[in-house]
């Protein structure tokens, strides 16, 4: 029988999916020693599917709160092209860090397609990565209005004839921009100097590229670069954080390269007024497209 016009043909495929998703979680050592648990965590099963888990009121000794929140994670046979569709989305409400960081809504989303490798050819390693719904809805540092400018396309498009983002000249070349544009902040903290620096040969040898959905901040008190806050007498604050690993085959007739994105909406390292750290809304997205009996489908 023919496909519908909203369903892929019948293959002979095996889906295997991977998503993670919570809203917020924290350690903290003073004023007072507790371990927040990633709440409303959620983690996508091996066959797909749809999970969502709502977050209920948190408050933490007014410390760190939210209103409310959830969780989303799916996974599905794409519906526009050969291959395998995850999703995952964590949303927090009324965020308050220590009275200092507010926010009405903030919003992170991760979807990737992986196509099906093909492994006569092989062909069909690399996702398809877009951070859509990804936004901060009236951010505010100690009551400062705070811009963000979001840079969603960092990544940009698929890389053609599925060269891996680790060898696409175009991915490096924006990332190398990001980073001059930090180390051109007067007065960088040492830290920062060292922490925030730029090294392509390393990032290519080691399959691991660190960047930001967000490329400056205008508005805060305290010293900012890029995605980062550095504010005194609270500590740092990391906006829009992504991490890409690149996990290479030992041998490609057996399976597919592995791509994971870890994305970190809200990250603190918290100081003088408390110590400690806390992180808002998480989400990580990572696998390989396959089909036939020699391996997994979409993670």
């Amino acid at each position: 029988m023919a496909a519908l016009p909203n369903e892929l043909p019948a293959r002979d495929l095996h889906e295997d999916y991977s998503a993670e998703a919570n809203v917020l979680s924290a350690n903290l050592e003073q004023p007072i020693q507790e371990d927040i648990a990633p709440t409303a965590m959620l983690s996508l099963d091996k066959i797909g599917g749809y999970k969502y888990q709502p977050a209920g009121k948190l408050q933490v000794q007014g410390l760190i709160s939210y209103r409310s929140g959830y969780s989303q994670v799916a996974g599905h046979p794409s519906s526009k092209r050969d291959g395998f569709t995850t999703l995952a989305t964590a949303v927090v409400e009324d965020l308050n860090i220590l009275d200092v960081i507010t926010a009405d809504r903030i919003v992170g989303q991760i979807s990737t397609t992986h196509p099906v490798y093909d492994y006569d050819k092989g062909f069909g390693h690399v996702p398809s990565v877009t951070f859509l719904g990804t936004r901060f809805d009236n951010l505010r540092i100690s009551g400062h209005k705070v811009e963000v400018e979001r840079n969603l396309h960092i990544l940009g498009p698929r890389p053609e004839r599925d060269r891996s983002y680790f060898e696409d000249d175009n991915v490096f070349k924006r990332l190398a921009h990001q980073f001059a544009n930090i180390h051109r902040t007067p007065d960088l903290p040492d830290w920062a100097s060292e922490d925030l620096a730029w090294n392509e040969d390393e990032v290519r040898n080691n399959g691991e590229m660190k960047l930001s959905l967000v490329n400056s901040i205008s508005g805060a008190p305290g010293t900012t670069f890029g995605h980062v806050i550095d504010l005194p007498h609270f500590g740092k604050i990391f906006l829009g954080e992504l991490t890409v690993k690149r996990e290479k085959t030992q041998d490609p007739k057996k399976e597919p390269d592995r791509y994971s994105f870890h994305l970190n909406m809200v990250r603190t390292k918290l100081g003088c007024l408390a110590h400690g750290d806390a992180t808002a809304v998480a989400l990580d997205s990572n696998g390989t497209g396959s089909k036939s009996k020699k391996g997994g489908g979409g993670k």
